[in-house]
């Protein structure tokens, strides 16, 4: 068989291809800006899942130490409350398993032995939408007092976002997005309105419906390997362009065969 040999007789000399260093100078900073902006995220997701395990290592919140307060977010709950069945939210445009549906949020009071009874918001989870966008979900009635356990979770507050509701005093409320703009549409008295904040339900839960929550919709190790992909493309194109602007390809494309 042939063995082919590097010939380095040839002297390297530029040839430049305007048409290739114009594409490389285009795109491999947009690469390299890809590749750490994968970083940037992959290091986002690493915080919030540090922030989750260190919130989640307390105490669970109970009934006496219960406050509605942001900086109680993703923290554990152990709660009794008293369900109100008559009014509740539908989050829509929530999406599983590529199925449009809606999140059923119920309204609930907390009996605190320190402060009067605190409106709260319960998420039991998803529900699928009807092909009819008109007709609505049956939800399964939840009234009375039950235990809850789950997490507390407070949206990531956006300012350049304003969501609406298709609120009219009716009940079930559509909402797009759970935020201030949102509660101050739909709760009008501001000592009954409850923080943009939820509870979420554990799957376990006798009320949750499909709780299948994900805090981060994609992995660390994904965004890494992300990140890698785009350096890998940048290094192509370094490749392409010193290939295509010299005579570089000459030193592997001569050869003997022995």
């Amino acid at each position: 068989l042939g063995k082919r040999k590097l010939d380095f007789s040839t002297k390297f000399q530029w040839q430049l291809n305007w048409k290739i260093l114009v594409f490389v100078a285009f795109f491999l900073p947009v690469t390299i800006l890809l590749g750490f902006w994968q970083l940037d995220r992959a290091e986002q997701k690493r915080e919030i899942l540090s922030a989750q395990e260190q919130q989640q290592s307390l105490n669970p919140l109970t009934n006496n130490s219960w406050l509605q307060d942001r900086a109680n977010h993703l923290r554990r709950v152990d709660l009794v409350v008293d369900m109100d069945s008559d009014r509740y939210m539908l989050l829509a445009n929530r999406i599983i398993n590529a199925q449009v549906g809606y999140e059923v949020i119920s309204l609930a009071q907390i009996a605190n032995t320190e402060t009067d009874p605190q409106l709260v918001l319960i998420n039991r989870g998803w529900v699928p939408a009807s092909l009819n966008r008109d007709e609505l979900p049956v939800i399964s009635d939840a009234f009375g007092i039950w235990q809850i356990q789950g997490y507390y979770y407070c949206p990531e507050a956006n300012s350049m976002i304003q969501h609406s509701t298709d609120f009219d005093g009716t009940w079930p409320a559509i909402i797009y997005g759970l935020d201030e703009s949102a509660m101050e549409q739909i709760f009008i008295d501001q000592e009954q309105r409850p923080l943009a904040c939820e509870i979420r339900l554990d799957q376990v839960s006798p009320l949750a419906l499909t709780a299948q929550w994900q805090l981060v919709n994609q992995s660390v190790e994904k965004h890494i390997g992300y990140a890698v992909q785009w350096f890998l493309m940048g290094f192509a194109l370094i490749i392409l362009a010193l290939f295509s602007n010299s005579n570089l390809g000459r030193f592997f494309s001569k050869g003997s065969k022995a």
